[in-house]
C-alpha cells in the first residue's frame, strides 16, 4: 500500500493511527506531501502522483495493494478495517459508525476553520468561523453524552475507529491555538482522552506542520 501523507492533517492521522494499531504501518509506503499555505484558498502545485491517483487531490489518499486509490480517510479506514477482519469497527458497527460520523464532522469543521485562517485577513469571514465553532461545540457535547462508548484507554485493547477519531479531534483542538479548550464541562471525555492520548499510536503520530516545499 501507499499513503499520501502529511503530519498536519487529522484526517491523515486517523489512517496512520488505525494502521499502527493493527500492525500494518510498516507495510505502507509513505509519500510525504508538500503544500504552500495558500492551499486554503487556491489551487497549488500538488505532490507528484497525488492528483494522478486522486483527481480530487485530497489527503490522505491510500493506494491499496491492488492499485485502487481511496481518496477519502473514511474509505481508507474501511479498507484497513476489512484487512483487520472487522476489528476496527467492533461488534456493533452501526453504533460505532454513528459516533465516528460525529467526530469526523467535528474534524471537518476544524479543517474548514484552518483554511479560513489561511486566507488573507481582509477576506476572512467571522460568521463562517463562528458557524464552525458552533458545530465543534455541538459535536463535543454529543461525544460527552456518549462517553460511555469510549472504552479503550492507554493500556486497553484495540480501539475502534470512532475512538481513534474522537482522540484525534481532541488532539487537534489542543494543537491549534485558535481552537478553544474542549475540556470545560466535559469531564468524561476529558478523563478518557488523557489516557487515550498516551497510546503509542497517538504518541508517534503527533501533528506537525506540513512542509511547504
Amino acid at each position: 500500500m501507499k499513503l499520501f501523507w502529511t503530519p498536519a492533517s487529522p484526517f491523515t492521522r486517523k489512517v496512520s493511527v488505525a494502521a499502527k494499531e493493527i500492525g500494518l504501518w510498516d507495510k505502507i509506503e509513505i509519500i510525504q506531501t508538500k503544500w504552500p499555505l495558500s492551499w486554503g484558498y487556491e489551487t497549488v502545485q500538488f505532490t507528484a502522483g497525488l492528483a494522478e491517483n486522486n483527481p480530487v487531490a485530497r489527503i490522505p489518499t491510500l493506494v491499496t495493494d491492488a492499485g485502487h486509490p481511496l481518496g477519502c480517510s473514511t474509505l481508507a479506514c474501511q479498507h484497513l478495517d476489512r484487512l483487520s477482519g472487522g476489528r476496527l469497527s467492533g461488534p456493533d458497527p452501526d453504533r460505532m459508525w454513528s459516533l465516528y460520523a460525529i467526530a469526523d464532522g467535528l474534524i471537518e469543521a476544524q479543517i474548514l476553520m484552518r483554511a479560513e485562517h489561511l486566507r488573507p485577513s481582509e477576506y476572512r469571514m467571522e460568521s463562517f468561523l463562528q458557524k464552525q465553532r458552533d458545530r465543534i461545540t455541538r459535536c463535543f457535547d454529543a461525544i460527552e453524552a456518549r462517553a460511555d462508548e469510549l472504552q479503550t484507554k492507554k493500556d486497553g485493547n484495540l480501539p475502534n475507529l470512532a475512538e481513534i477519531t474522537v482522540g484525534i479531534a481532541a488532539s487537534y483542538q489542543d494543537w491549534r491555538e485558535w481552537l478553544e479548550d474542549f475540556r470545560p464541562g466535559r469531564p468524561s471525555l476529558s478523563n478518557w482522552y488523557e489516557s487515550f492520548r498516551m497510546r503509542p499510536s497517538m504518541q508517534t503520530s503527533e501533528p506537525a506542520e506540513t512542509p511547504e516545499a
